[in-house]
């Protein structure tokens, strides 16, 4: 694959928990190949601009698998809406409660888009066995979509409750 090819499958595949941008992409070409981890595909470079396709080796392979084997660093959070959330007394109730009703529709829109994926992978991919993991990326993602749609709702509430007694 080429890097441009990487990118329309990161954001086909696994874009809603996990982006790359070109200027990650690139460089990690660059470092994987200087280190013998990958390889160009002889005959790749059509398509015009120098463009390089690349297919894992097996020493890529190798250290692949040990990666995915490791236990996973802690995920470093930043969440803009709770951040403005937390500092709501400085804009009112109506301004927080905009914000959270933006965030609510975009959880809603995540899990229509979250259930038509994994309807499309049971037609499409019910005989390949990465599936059950496939499923259960997107099973988490509906649930933790819908969890913030349910905290969405309750927090609405609440900033409600606030703007009636501001009143």
């Amino acid at each position: 694959m080429s890097g441009y090819d990487i990118k329309q499958l990161i954001q086909g595949s696994i874009g809603h928990f996990w982006n790359e941008s070109y200027g990650q992409i690139y460089p990690s070409l660059r470092r994987l190949e200087a280190d013998g981890l990958i390889e160009e595909v002889s005959g790749g470079g059509g398509g015009g601009r120098g463009r390089r396709e690349y297919r894992l080796n097996h020493a890529g392979l190798r250290v692949l698998r040990s990666w995915l084997e490791e236990p996973a660093q802690n995920d470093v959070v930043r969440h803009e809406t709770s951040l403005k959330l937390f500092f709501g007394a400085q804009m009112g109730p109506e301004a927080a409660a905009a914000h959270v009703r933006r965030y609510r529709d975009v959880q809603q829109r995540l899990l229509q888009r979250y259930r038509s994926a994994a309807e499309r992978l049971e037609r499409e991919q019910a005989a390949s066995p990465h599936l059950p993991y496939w499923k259960a990326v997107l099973d988490g993602g509906m649930r933790y979509a819908a969890m913030v749609i349910e905290w969405c709702d309750a927090t609405l509430e609440e900033l409600d409750r606030l703007e009636e007694t501001a009143l």
